[in-house]
């Protein structure tokens, strides 16, 4: 998408950047990188999320409830409640990577306090880690069989535009690799 190809470079007009650069150097505006990179893909994968919420959680519940359709294995269930506190608790690490951004534009010097607080947090992820990879291998043995609604259900918006050819294993496994990830920022 648009928003992985634009850079930190990218909003700073050329005069400010050599300006910039004479002020804080060459290490400093790596990290201003860094710190955007950090940013856009956290909303990235926000937004990868919110797409896999509205095609494959929001249809599985009752009307305006939390509550799981009958049919809906109850792990299945399980994880996916799971991923949903996972993308609360990243939505608020976009939230508050944006705003720090913002606040600080063009030259981003203070984050790590504004961040640290979710560090903790981060656990939410435990319990999900745990049980994604048996209950991915479920949901794949539920969508090849015929006479499955459920498995139905996950062939058909697994093959909508708005997947962009994403499984949902693809989707699944997602967390995992945002928090492995995180080290290389």
């Amino acid at each position: 998408s648009d928003s992985e190809q634009r850079t930190w470079l990218s909003t700073v007009s050329s005069s400010a950047y050599h300006s910039l650069l004479d002020r804080y150097g060459e290490v400093e505006i790596k990290r201003q990188q860094i710190i955007w990179d950090l940013c856009e893909t956290e909303r990235a994968f926000v937004r990868r999320l919110q797409t896999f919420v509205r095609l494959f959680i929001c249809p599985l519940r009752m009307k305006d409830s939390v509550t799981w359709l009958t049919g809906v294995p109850p792990e299945v269930a399980r994880l996916f409640d799971w991923l949903e506190d996972i993308i609360n608790l990243h939505t608020q690490i976009s939230s508050a990577l944006r705003a720090v951004v913002s606040e600080q534009y063009p030259i981003v010097m203070r984050v790590a306090g504004r961040v640290r607080s979710f560090v903790s947090r981060l656990e939410v992820h435990q319990p999900y880690v745990v049980r994604l990879e048996s209950t991915t291998l479920l949901i794949k043995r539920l969508s090849g069989e015929s006479s499955c609604d459920f498995g139905e259900f996950i062939r058909i918006q697994q093959e909508q535009d708005e997947c962009q050819g994403w499984s949902v294993e693809a989707f699944l496994v997602e967390p995992v690799n945002r928090l492995v990830d995180y080290p290389m920022h």
